[in-house]
């Protein structure tokens, strides 16, 4: 009978480290999937960023781009997904930080996201020449 009562003993540890090793693997599951939200979400303001700086230097090369605020210049269909909402905020210096006729730009494009599973922010620069300018 003591026998038993050991075996007994022995399956109740065995079940309980079973228990433990699968509540950390659903911890590690979903943690990752956490990550996998905001890796997203920071892939898609990356994206939107983007979209901004190439508008900014097509303006500039046709002698368009003015400092001060610049709208969204992309589809208002971007600015959703089904994880979060954005928001996208760019400001024009230059050109030149004052050097009249100089053609070169400073773009800084803020973009904030926020939604159910993920929020964050993220702040680009980037500089814009007019190409092809004659003086």
């Amino acid at each position: 009978m003591a026998k038993e009562q050991g075996f007994v003993l022995l399956e109740s540890l065995v079940a309980g480290l079973a228990l433990l090793v699968m509540a950390a693997c659903f911890a590690l599951f979903a943690r990752s999937m956490e990550l996998e939200v905001a890796d997203g979400c920071r892939v898609r303001a990356i994206f939107l960023a983007r979209t901004q700086f190439a508008a900014a230097q097509a303006d500039a090369s046709e002698s368009r781009l003015h400092a001060g605020s610049y709208p969204w210049q992309g589809e208002a269909e971007d600015l959703q997904d089904g994880r979060a909402s954005y928001t996208v905020q760019t400001h024009i210096n230059g050109p030149g930080d004052g050097e009249a006729g100089s053609g070169i730009y400073k773009v800084s494009v803020h973009v904030a996201w926020h939604g159910e599973a993920a929020r964050g922010q993220l702040d680009l620069e980037r500089e814009v020449v007019e190409h092809g300018r004659r003086e």
